[in-house]
């Protein structure tokens, strides 16, 4: 009888793993969690003391993410800087970032990442535009006296660097930060602008005040809800008006949709800038590169 009853238990434990395993499964697809997402969701949080000694002795890990045009053609990257512990664990943005802000070290890490960049792109010496990420307070009067020593010391050919301005925090001084923008590009580095949400009261950054760039990434949230039909408010015909307004803008600049998770979401947006007769798209997203170490 107790075999029965254990074989019993055994097979109802094994049905009921199953079942839940699966509906974790489905669960998972069904609200977009990637297996970087799980990695870092389920990670300790790690303490102050954990973050300043990665920022002390340099510890960076950057992950390279490609930029493709509508053929599928690799046109530029984005290095995503991740902290790395003496014990090789890797610390995702989502757990360094609020400690970070706390302590007031964003200026701090954004030059690190910056030198370490630079630092990596001269060793592995790659064929394409690498983008790295900047908070726009980063960009102040000091800022173009250590990309020119950065420049000194690697030789890296401007061109080759994009600096990506984060939609983190609002511009106090467009003027000063315009000049920034255009000593960056006169010496022939490119800008663009990061998470830019095509409907204008969602942004920190008003774009219409900048005038140097040569980038729009937008918004991947927005794209996803967009798409999903998530949010109402949301139309197809609001995001082309607004698309046409950054265009006349700026009518050289080119547009990085990002967040393409699948061939669908891809030919959905793909057809509304072929409708809209823009030619200088781009694409970001899983599906076309889930990401590698650099």
């Amino acid at each position: 009888m107790l075999d029965m009853r254990t074989s019993f238990l055994d097979s109802r434990t094994e049905v009921m793993f199953r079942i839940s395993s699966e509906m974790e499964t489905n669960a998972m697809k069904l609200i977009g969690i990637t297996r970087d997402f799980i990695t870092h969701a389920l990670s300790e949080t790690p303490t102050e003391q954990e973050v300043c000694e990665c920022l002390r002795k340099k510890r960076f890990h950057f992950i390279s993410q490609g930029i493709f045009d509508g053929a599928g053609n690799l046109k530029k990257t984005e290095l995503l800087a991740r902290l790395q512990e003496s014990s090789g664990k890797i610390l995702f943005p989502s757990t360094f970032t609020p400690i970070i802000e706390m302590k007031g070290l964003s200026i701090v890490f954004d030059y690190l990442v910056m030198e370490k960049a630079f630092e990596q792109i001269f060793y592995r010496n790659p064929s394409i535009p690498c983008a790295i990420n900047i908070n726009p307070s980063t960009f102040d009067s000091t800022f173009i006296n250590d990309v020119d020593r950065l420049y000194e010391m690697y030789s890296i050919h401007p061109s080759r660097i994009i600096f990506e301005i984060l939609e983190t925090e609002k511009i106090d001084d467009y003027d000063d930060f315009n000049t920034t923008l255009s000593e960056l590009r006169k010496r022939g580095y490119k800008i663009a602008v990061d998470d830019f949400h095509p409907l204008w009261n969602h942004n920190a950054i008003c774009i219409e005040n900048l005038i140097e760039i040569d980038t729009v990434k937008i918004d991947g949230e927005y794209m996803k809800d967009l798409y999903c039909k998530k949010n109402s408010s949301f139309t197809v015909e609001d995001f082309s008006v607004n698309i046409k307004h950054i265009i006349n803008t700026h009518p050289t600049v080119d547009i990085v949709v990002e967040k393409m998770e699948d061939h669908g979401m891809f030919e959905f947006f793909r057809d509304i800038f072929d409708e809209l007769g823009i030619k200088n798209v781009c694409f970001q997203g899983y599906y076309f590169d889930k990401g590698s170490d650099f």
